[in-house]
C-alpha cells in the first residue's frame, strides 16, 4: 500500500513539473507577444500621425522645413498643417508643428496655435520612446542648388534627388519623405507620401510592340 502511494506521489510530482514548465513557457510567450504588439502599435502610431500631419500641410511660405536647434543631435522638422477641428478652438485649423527628440529620448510632435507661439501653451505628443536619433530624407528636384543648411544630396537621376535637409527658402514641398529612427538595438524606417504641387514622379504606360 505504501509503495503504491509513493508511486502515485511520484507520478503526481512529474505531472505537476510538466504543467509548471508549460505554464512558465506560456507566460513567457505571452510576454513576448505583448511586447511585439506594443511595438507594432507604436510604429503604426508614428506612421499614422505623421502621415496625417504631412498630408495636410497648410499652403503658404515656410510650410515645411528642417532646423537644427542647440543641444539637439538631430535637426527638427517644422511644418504648418491643418489640424482640423479641435476641442480647443486655438488648436483648430492651421497650427505649427515640430518633430524632435526630447530630453527623455522620446520622438515627439509639439504643436502651437499659428502666430501665437509665445502666447499659448504648447502641446507635446510622444510618438515613440527610447530613440537615440533620427534623420529625414526628402525627395525633390535635382537642381544642384545648395540650401542654407549643411545638406547631403543623393541624386536618383537628372530630375530627382534625395535631400538630407529642406530649407525655408524652398517654395515647393517634397513629393516623399523618408524617416529613419535609430533605437537602442534597431533602426525603424518610415515613408510618407505628400500632396506635392508638382508631381516629380510620373508613371508611363509601356505600349506593346
Amino acid at each position: 500500500m505504501l509503495f503504491e502511494i509513493l508511486i502515485a506521489l511520484s507520478l503526481t510530482a512529474i505531472l505537476l513539473s510538466f504543467l509548471f514548465s508549460f505554464l512558465v513557457g506560456s507566460a513567457k510567450m505571452e510576454k513576448r507577444l505583448e511586447t511585439a504588439r506594443a511595438e507594432i502599435t507604436s510604429r503604426a502610431l508614428v506612421q499614422t500621425r505623421l502621415q496625417a500631419v504631412l498630408s495636410s500641410l497648410h499652403a503658404g511660405s515656410e510650410h515645411l522645413y528642417t532646423k537644427r536647434f542647440e543641444r539637439e543631435s538631430s535637426p527638427s522638422l517644422i511644418a504648418t498643417f491643418d489640424n482640423g477641428i479641435d476641442p480647443d478652438p486655438a488648436y483648430s485649423g492651421p497650427i505649427l508643428g515640430r518633430v524632435f527628440i526630447d530630453e527623455e529620448k522620446n520622438l515627439c510632435l509639439a504643436s502651437w496655435p499659428l502666430g501665437k507661439e509665445k502666447k499659448q501653451p504648447w502641446r507635446k505628443e510622444i510618438l515613440l520612446s527610447n530613440v537615440k536619433s533620427f534623420e529625414f530624407a526628402f525627395l525633390g528636384k535635382n537642381n544642384g542648388s545648395k540650401h542654407d543648411e549643411k545638406e547631403h544630396v543623393s541624386p536618383l537621376n537628372a530630375a530627382l534627388a534625395w535631400h538630407s535637409a529642406w530649407a525655408k527658402s524652398q517654395s515647393e514641398i517634397p513629393s516623399m519623405i523618408r524617416l529613419t529612427v535609430q533605437k537602442e538595438k534597431e533602426a525603424l524606417r518610415f515613408a510618407f507620401i505628400l500632396p506635392s504641387v508638382e508631381p516629380f514622379v510620373t508613371y508611363t504606360e509601356k505600349k506593346a510592340v
